[in-house]
């Protein structure tokens, strides 16, 4: 008797995590963070939702899972952004390197920025999620200390909410309405981002 072999999914050579987190990217991006579910990442991984389970235990842990992906690759692109930045820049140049970075990563994953953010779609007592949150975070801070290094306590609490404020808002605002005329176009867009990074470095290395 012949045996036909099983059709392998997306998850030979014992990846099957990688492949249902492949899965979550390619439904945020259609449908969005709510049309997520265990049962049809398993579906497009090729594997059975009792096999994807263990992986993972439930669709919050599957996208905390991703949400900590995420975050590291936001701490990768500010840190590539001031690592990009010609020997000596000085503490202002750094904390507009961190903001073209965070622009930078909402620009190229749209849809996964918006997950990131969603707390009530993950774990946020999750021990990883929380190294990953402060990674995500560490970029920023460093570079604020380095801009406005006379800033403590409330005067430093002041200037980093108005940068991350700013440049994350500007991503989700560009996201939810892409085409308001104020950033109508790539060339109109960066234009405006880069205005707005110059303004807030301003602010944030103005003197105590």
């Amino acid at each position: 008797m012949t045996v036909t072999p099983k059709a392998r999914g997306r998850h030979h050579h014992g990846d099957l995590r990688r492949a249902l987190l492949d899965a979550v990217a390619e439904i945020v991006l259609e449908a969005g963070p709510e049309a997520v579910s265990l049962r049809e990442c398993a579906r497009r991984a090729g594997v059975s939702h009792s096999a994807a389970a263990p992986h993972f235990g439930d669709k919050r842990g599957l996208l905390t899972a991703f949400a900590i992906e995420k975050s590291d690759r936001l701490a990768r692109s500010m840190e590539a952004a001031v690592a990009a930045l010609p020997p000596g820049a000085d503490g202002r140049a750094r904390l507009a390197a961190t903001g073209r970075g965070y622009l930078a990563f909402a620009r190229e994953n749209p849809a996964h920025f918006r997950l990131m953010f969603r707390t009530d779609l993950i774990d946020t007592t999750n021990a990883e999620w929380r190294a990953a949150a402060t990674s995500a975070w560490t970029p920023l801070a460093t570079a604020m200390a380095a801009a406005a290094p006379g800033a403590e306590g409330r005067a430093l609490r002041a200037r980093l909410a108005i940068a991350w404020s700013a440049v994350h808002g500007f991503c989700t605002l560009r996201l939810e309405v892409p085409g308001a005329d104020l950033w109508a176009g790539e060339d109109r867009a960066a234009e405006v981002a880069e205005d707005m990074i110059a303004l807030l470095v301003d602010a944030c290395a103005a003197p105590v």
